[in-house]
């Protein structure tokens, strides 16, 4: 009997088997991967956020935005401003702070700054995923008028 060229039916599902297992173990390794890249990112543009409103009050001797006032940037490229759609709020904060907030990164951005209290930052991952590996979803980043930042996460 001849034999034809090719695989046969059970190499191909062994293979197919294989591969399976291989993809079903890289997944909780590259999610937890895609959480850190995300933790990170999310961290770094607190502090660069937080900087950029030091340097703002320096120079003006009062945070961004205006007392009361949140800014809202949402990973879709939504832009509220007291929760009104408002597209000039990302240059406005450019302007600002010199810090271009970038959109589509799958993280959510609020600004505010509280009356007699400082600036607060918030960001967080539009489906409300954990940032971190502590089950944190949020971080928060609060400046005040002395210099004074504190950083924490929450749930």
């Amino acid at each position: 009997m001849k034999r034809r060229a090719g695989f046969t039916l059970v190499e191909l599902m062994v293979v197919v088997a294989i591969l399976g297992i291989l993809g079903a173990t890289a997944m909780p390794l590259f999610n937890a991967w895609q959480q850190r890249a995300y933790g990170s990112e999310a961290a770094f543009m607190v502090k660069k956020i937080l900087d950029g409103q030091i340097m703002y009050f320096l120079e003006n001797e009062k945070f961004f935005p205006d007392p009361g006032d949140i800014i809202e940037i949402y990973h879709d490229g939504t832009q509220k401003l007291n929760g009104v759609n408002n597209p000039t709020v990302i240059q406005d904060t450019l302007n600002a702070l010199a810090i271009k907030i970038p959109i589509g990164h799958f993280l959510d951005f609020q600004i505010r700054n509280i009356p007699g209290v400082g600036s607060h930052v918030e960001i967080s991952h539009y489906r409300n995923h954990d940032l971190f590996k502590n089950g944190g979803k949020r971080i928060f980043g609060d400046l005040d008028s002395t210099g004074q930042i504190v950083v924490t996460y929450g749930l």
